[in-house]
């Protein structure tokens, strides 16, 4: 049942000695709920903010039952809608991951330049997908919720003071 595969909270994850970050455990089962209970993730890039995205691969299916939905719709009113177009934005820009059952992953170093990525991610779930945040964007972002910024900024405050 996908209605049910939704991702709410927030974590961070530093990178380990191979660079893989840990996706956080109850992201985690949701992201592999919506990827047939296998281990994968679909990372992306964000459409409106500096970061990274993830989810299973069930949300792939929606993202073009919704595409060829707004092409109907459209069609109906007698509009134009290039569903190509859309669906050339959205699409090239996925990749499948896989992760270890400990959550373990690599992000594509591409995603992981434009996102400004480097040793820590900022997960935060929001409904449909997961962000992925440098910590830092995040708190600086206009977007952010202040609780959250203010948990990025003790986090990299606490960073700072021990020297990592």
């Amino acid at each position: 049942m996908t209605s049910s595969i939704l991702f709410s909270g927030n974590a961070f994850s530093l990178a380990d000695g191979k660079g893989r970050f840990v996706i956080p455990l109850e992201m985690r089962k949701q992201v592999k709920l919506g990827s047939g209970n296998e281990n994968r993730l679909v990372t992306s890039f964000h459409g409106k903010h500096p970061c990274a995205t993830g989810f299973g691969t069930i949300f792939r299916q929606q993202q073009e039952d919704a595409i060829t939905a707004r092409a109907i719709a459209a069609m109906n009113r007698g509009e134009d809608y290039d569903e190509d177009g859309e669906r050339e934005k959205l699409f090239p820009l996925m990749d499948d991951v896989n992760f270890d059952d400990g959550g373990r992953f690599f992000l594509p170093d591409d995603l992981k330049d434009v996102s400004g990525i480097t040793d820590a991610i900022f997960f935060v779930g929001v409904s449909r997908y997961i962000q992925m945040w440098n910590p830092a964007a995040y708190e600086a972002s206009e977007s952010g919720h202040e609780l959250l910024k203010a948990k990025c900024r003790r986090f990299l405050a606490e960073r700072e003071a021990s020297g990592k």
